[in-house]
């Protein structure tokens, strides 16, 4: 049983004192003095990016030649194999164009000197005045002996054509052979 308040001991021996743990590399492994020494780099190999297949403009130019079957689609797309452009954006070692930014604009930031000044209070202001002013103004068109004009006013001014007024048949009678 284990001693009171101690965890239970795992049962497996640990190596000695002369054991390393870890990987051993005979070329590389100088220690501290060597890395602090010198960085050890690794240059990229320059290779061509293969880009995926623009299968939208070889779907436009499979029916451009008038294919209709899948067949045919896939003939074309083997024959006339078309890749996407690379742009060579965001890609590693690539550089980005001076000016690009990505993703949804920021808005601009509030000046803070127009808020201590209570300068939106102010634009308020001037809006509900002139609002108000606009008001009166409509008012006093109204105010000012002129009727308004309303459905039943406007047809006495304006009275509807007069229709022909012709007498009504059944439909059932209108095809009717009569002999003269």
């Amino acid at each position: 049983q284990p001693e009171l308040g101690k965890p239970k001991r795992n049962c497996y021996p640990l190596p000695g004192l002369d054991f390393t743990y870890g990987m051993y590399m005979h070329r590389r492994d100088g220690g501290v003095p060597e890395a602090i020494g010198h960085w050890d780099s690794v240059k990229a190999k320059p290779r061509k990016r293969v880009m995926p297949p623009d299968f939208v403009a070889m779907g436009r130019g499979a029916v451009a030649e008038g294919c209709t079957r899948a067949r045919e689609f896939a003939l074309y797309y083997k024959f006339k194999d078309t890749r996407q452009i690379d742009k060579g954006i965001l890609r590693y070692g690539g550089k980005v164009p001076p000016g690009m930014t990505f993703g949804r604009p920021s808005r601009p930031p509030t000046p803070i000197f127009d808020i201590i000044q209570h300068r939106y209070k102010e634009l308020w202001m001037e809006q509900q005045r002139a609002r108000t002013v606009v008001q009166r103004v409509m008012k006093k068109k109204l105010q000012s002996g002129e009727v308004r004009e309303n459905r039943t006013s406007f047809l006495r001014a304006h009275p509807l054509p007069v229709k022909e007024e012709s007498f009504w048949h059944l439909q059932r009678f209108k095809k009717v052979w009569a002999p003269h």
